[in-house]
């Protein structure tokens, strides 16, 4: 094959005519998880941020993508007052992008300001996996036209009907979907490799997860996770379990089919770890959503306003 005909394929799946709705409903279910978080979750709500700024300097150690922000704000460590700004324009930038109101600029600027009050909150040490994911998936969103359908950019715009709306395609309405599930791909990828590489193959022994098991499900009162810690063969295979499931699934982005089997999975591997660890992943659950061919969901149960032929065509665009 040529280079053209290599760069044309690549074009042809980065770039192919998809359905705007999918976006759409992407930008609605990011942006609306991590508002509900921020507003009832205590591990997001402002005291928590405000408590941060309590913590003795030796712990503040800012993140590389941090340093910059901190180096135009003259070097300071970040005052109580300024999270507290940041986390309050967060939430204005945020529901305005939910209802898709300025979407181009408000989604930009809520990513931007979510990032700087993860990336400065993780600069205390704590590193979490799904507060990274959640800023990756808001800035794809941020960079694509999430808001050309399903907002209130559609609605003042007038250019189309809501029928018309609903069933737009677009060259740039597939990227930031794939860019996010082949991003699940690699951090399980990442995952697979800490744990047996990095780890030097200790991890898959049974006994660590019997070990966490035990100790988070007395310290948050799991009953499951206490129980679990009971059977060594069982906490065995939950290891192997996991490490087959990170291992391969990059193998449902090659092979679609294989989505049906690897999503509802993941899913619910990612629940029963907050059920036996309470370790929140709530995040990864609701990024899982991207997944869902949503078009092709509407278009099965009849809800595009379009004929037959066309339904068929962006369900095929959608699940593709």
């Amino acid at each position: 094959m040529t280079l053209r005909g290599v760069v044309e394929r690549w074009d042809r799946y980065w770039f192919p005519k998809a359905p705007l709705l999918d976006l759409a409903m992407l930008r609605i279910i990011a942006v609306g998880a991590q508002l509900g978080l921020m507003l009832l979750d205590p591990r997001y709500q402002l005291f928590r941020l405000t408590e941060a700024t309590t913590l003795l300097d030796s712990y503040y150690k800012p993140l590389p993508f941090l340093r910059p922000i901190v180096f135009a704000l003259g070097g300071h460590k970040i005052s109580a007052h300024e999270i507290q700004g940041l986390y309050i324009m967060a939430l204005i930038f945020g529901v305005c992008a939910l209802i898709g109101l300025f979407t181009r600029y408000t989604m930009f600027l809520f990513a931007f300001v979510y990032a700087i009050i993860q990336l400065w909150l993780l600069s205390f040490g704590d590193i979490h996996h799904p507060e990274a994911a959640m800023t990756v998936a808001l800035i794809f969103l941020a960079l694509s036209p999430s808001g050309a359908v399903l907002s209130v950019d559609a609605i003042l715009r007038r250019r189309q009907g809501l029928k018309e709306q609903l069933v737009a395609t677009d060259h740039l309405a597939k990227w930031p979907i794939l860019l996010l599930q082949w991003f699940f791909g690699l951090m399980y990828i990442s995952a697979f490799w800490a744990k047996l590489w990095v780890g030097n193959f200790h991890w898959a022994n049974g006994f660590t997860l019997q070990y966490y098991l035990a100790e988070d499900g007395m310290r948050w009162n799991s009953v499951l996770g206490v129980w679990m810690s009971q059977y060594y063969w069982l906490s065995l295979l939950g290891q192997w379990f996991v490490l087959l499931f990170q291992a391969t699934f990059f193998l449902s982005l090659l092979f679609p089919r294989l989505k049906w089997f690897y999503v509802p999975l993941g899913m619910a591997m990612h629940i029963g770890i907050y059920l036996m660890f309470k370790a929140p992943f709530f995040q990864w659950v609701a990024l899982y959503f991207v997944f869902i061919p949503w078009t092709a969901a509407f278009a099965f149960f009849g809800w595009l306003p379009t004929d037959q032929a066309h339904r068929s065509q962006l369900a095929r665009a959608s699940a593709a």
